[in-house]
């Protein structure tokens, strides 16, 4: 956002009117290369600048110095340019803004009425305090000191296929599918006039505001006749993609949604549970390892070893065995809880697929009469099992 502000007379701008940028100051904690940076791209865009002719510059602390400037007062400011031989004197100062920015403030000096004539203070990022990201930014602060005006653009829409855009009498285009972009319009008043034969033509005068980018519909009437449809794009249709129908979730969609999130976190902790039992079943045969016997071969007979190999292990003690008993027990209750947990974790997720597609993709009463589906699901315990039961009905 440019924040700008005039004093003194209206400017009047006059041919060839000379021009000089002096460098521009960095103040505390501000690179002198940043400042180089914006110095450069606007003496470089003010070369490109028709009504102007771009006399060097010195750098603005050597302009001070030399004329005892401190305050860069007007009066004095006035002096400098006049040793240059400018009419028009550009200077001003970089200073930081933050931890990401720059404020970049320019003052506009009328030598010969010894008066600044107008100023504008901007903010750019740090990233864009770059040769390459300061051209654009340099010339619309050159605009706007000099009271240019930047160019425009104007993008026609509607109308149809194939009419010519003329723009103040000149053919501009023909419009296509996607409309017609005019790029480097002129700030200003403009006559447009679309026409095609067989239509009506169309005309309007537009009013472009500088650097504007204004968007024009058009809509072009057949002789005699009903307004024209505005172009289709052309291309394949997906009638899968983009239903001939939109209608909203009935109850029961929105209700088997909700059912059927609810069912999949279900699920999730069903699984989860079964996951948690297998490893506390790991856990207890880990403890029963060193109290297990198995046959081994010796260079003899068959004897009993240990998990880990060891022979000669004699009876477990009595004090143990209460120990052993309380595991083995705890071993099966985990078991059977692994099992209730996975088969009901793979129960409710099944069961919250078909939920979720329905409510989601059903069709509702008014499209298809079909009888809905409906899904029962039951746990299944055993002495030796247990798991869950799914039935499901179309």
């Amino acid at each position: 956002m440019i924040v700008a502000g005039s004093g003194g007379a209206a400017f009047a701008q006059a041919a060839e009117q000379t021009v000089s940028i002096l460098g521009l100051e960095a103040a505390s904690g501000t690179p002198d290369a940043v400042a180089s940076a914006v110095t450069d791209s606007l003496r470089q865009t003010a070369g490109e600048m028709a009504g102007y002719r771009l006399i060097p510059g010195r750098d603005l602390v050597e302009v001070k110095l030399v004329f005892s400037c401190p305050d860069e007062a007007p009066p004095c400011m006035a002096q400098a340019a006049q040793s240059i031989g400018v009419s028009k004197l550009i200077f001003g100062n970089v200073e930081p803004v933050g931890a990401d920015g720059y404020l970049v403030t320019l003052k506009l000096l009328d030598a010969e009425r010894g008066v600044i004539d107008t100023w504008i203070s901007e903010q750019i990022a740090r990233s864009r305090a770059t040769s390459a990201g300061l051209h654009a930014p340099a010339r619309k602060w050159l605009a706007a000191l000099l009271r240019q005006a930047l160019p425009g653009s104007l993008k026609i829409t509607g109308g149809v296929v194939g009419a010519t855009v003329w723009l103040d009498g000149a053919q501009a285009g023909l419009l296509g599918a996607d409309g017609l972009t005019i790029a480097g319009v002129a700030a200003g008043p403009h006559q447009l006039l679309v026409s095609k034969n067989g239509y009506e033509k169309y005309e309007r005068t537009i009013e472009l505001g500088s650097a504007a980018s204004e968007k024009i519909a058009v809509q072009l009437t057949p002789v005699g006749g009903v307004p024209a449809p505005r172009p289709v794009a052309k291309g394949p249709v997906d009638l899968l993609a983009t239903p001939l129908e939109e209608e909203p979730p009935t109850t029961a969609h929105v209700g088997a949604r909700v059912t059927g999130w609810a069912m999949l976190g279900l699920g999730l902790v069903g699984i989860g549970f079964g996951g948690y039992a297998s490893w506390k079943v790991a856990d207890v045969n880990s403890n029963l390892d060193p109290y297990r016997r198995y046959p081994c071969l010796t260079a003899k007979n068959v004897i009993e070893c240990s998990a880990d190999g060891k022979i000669n292990l004699g009876a477990v003690p009595p004090s143990e065995k209460s120990y052993i008993s309380d595991q083995e027990s705890l071993g099966n209750t985990y078991t059977d809880l692994q099992w209730v947990g996975y088969g009901i974790g793979a129960a409710a997720v099944v069961a919250s697929g078909v939920l979720l597609y329905y409510g989601y993709f059903g069709k509702t009463d008014a499209v298809a009469s079909r009888t809905r589906p409906s899904l029962i699901v039951m746990p299944s315990l055993g002495p030796n099992s247990a798991g869950g039961l799914a039935a499901l009905s179309f």
